[in-house]
């Protein structure tokens, strides 16, 4: 196998990285724990292509720039990693010799099958975009066709939880096509959160995530209404909230009057500052009903606080599995999270398993030495069948 060999990859990304973004945090730092294993790493976003540094780019712009990107730099990488459905080319026009690796952001399979919960308003408006043929049947078959197309161009298909990967088999892709990589929290960023200081005597639910719809808006007010009933002096955090709702107020909005003077949002915050954030909170709550990973519930774990979540692609490979309930169920999460603060001495046990799960099983350094070895091993199938079709 080419273990001696100096390998070079090429991190895209349709957006800018950042390391206050979840969709690009895990690329940087497995890019930095790569790096420290000798890789040679590039990160290709939407500013080295060319095509901006602010706002949304087209899908068909940047992957047009993509594709012109890789031809022009055709000898350069071993390894490209990619959005799964960036690059709708046939996959001999690129360097045969390059691993191509697929990598779903949000594996489209699932959307269709997903129920999210919507707001009064957000429903009338898919009512209208559904009658004014925005969307429609067509339009969805169109995007699986899509998906179909671009994953059977690429060499190797890596996941990040082990549901996305049952669902590709059922999909027929091939098992030995597909990797399951998590994300995973650097050694530096491990000690950071393992410092617990002096808490406030209230009791507070943190969240850390974006504040949308497939994230689980509709069901934070419930769950914060119910749970306060029984303790009285609850608070909510909701942490890094800016995407579909950008600013405090809007995310709000989503909650009685009565109750806001008692939720904090921070929409944006600098990832240096999250261990702080949390350090006064006592549980995590991750009502997502689809994910790739969940990287803010795995932080929260980090920091100590046992998490409940739905039992979503992502966060179902992690979460303290006693801890999980039916997706959507959010009666069963509140009954979870009032049992919880109940119990202080199963609080204080399953804060202990939530920070060594992540301890013991999701550090970047362990991950990378995986991803070194996997990379490697399908780069190497993939030249030897190169050779073996010259031969014939």
């Amino acid at each position: 196998m080419l273990s001696d060999i100096i390998m070079k990859i090429a991190f895209c990304s349709r957006g800018k990285f950042s390391l206050e973004k979840g969709s690009t945090k895990n690329r940087i730092e497995l890019s930095e724990s790569l790096r420290s294993l000798g890789w040679d790493t590039v990160l290709v976003d939407k500013q080295v292509l060319g095509i901006g540094t602010e706002g949304k780019v087209q899908e068909s712009v940047h992957s047009t720039a993509l594709k012109e990107f890789l031809l022009d730099n055709n000898d350069s990488f071993d390894v490209v990693l990619y959005e799964y459905d960036s690059l709708p080319f046939e996959r001999n026009i690129f360097n045969k010799q390059t691993l191509f690796v697929a990598r779903p952001a949000i594996l489209g399979y699932h959307l269709p099958l997903t129920k999210f919960k919507y707001n009064f308003r957000t429903k009338i408006a898919k009512i209208i975009k559904s009658f004014l043929g925005h969307e429609n049947k067509h339009q969805e078959l169109l995007y699986q066709k899509k998906i179909n197309f671009c994953l059977n161009q690429a060499d190797l298909i890596q996941v990040q939880n082990r549901k996305d990967c049952s669902m590709l088999v059922s999909k027929n892709h091939s098992p030995e096509k597909i990797i399951v990589v998590p994300n995973g929290i650097t050694p530096e960023r491990i000690s950071e959160f393992g410092i617990r200081r002096t808490k406030n005597q209230n009791t507070t639910i943190a969240f850390v995530g974006t504040f949308d719809f497939r994230k689980g808006a509709m069901d934070f007010p419930v769950l914060y209404e119910k749970v306060k009933e029984k303790f009285p002096l609850l608070k909510l955090k909701l942490l890094g909230t800016s995407g579909m709702f950008y600013s405090e107020k809007q995310v709000l909005q989503f909650f009685p009057k009565h109750f806001r003077n008692d939720i904090e949002v921070v929409p944006i915050f600098q990832a240096n500052e999250l261990p702080e954030l949390l350090n006064d909170c006592d549980i995590g709550v991750f009502p997502s009903f689809l994910e790739s990973f969940g990287f803010g519930a795995l932080e929260m774990m980090c920091a100590g606080l046992p998490v409940i979540a739905y039992d979503s692609p992502g966060p179902s490979d992690f979460i303290l599995p006693d801890l999980l309930v039916p997706t959507g169920d959010i009666n069963a999460l509140i009954e979870k999270v009032i049992a919880l603060l109940k119990d202080k001495a199963l609080l204080k046990q399953k804060a202990k398993q939530a920070r060594e799960t992540v301890v013991k099983n999701y550090c970047w350094d362990d991950i990378a030495k995986e991803v070194d070895y996997l990379y490697r091993k399908h780069l190497d199938l993939l030249r030897q069948k190169h050779v073996f079709q010259n031969q014939v």
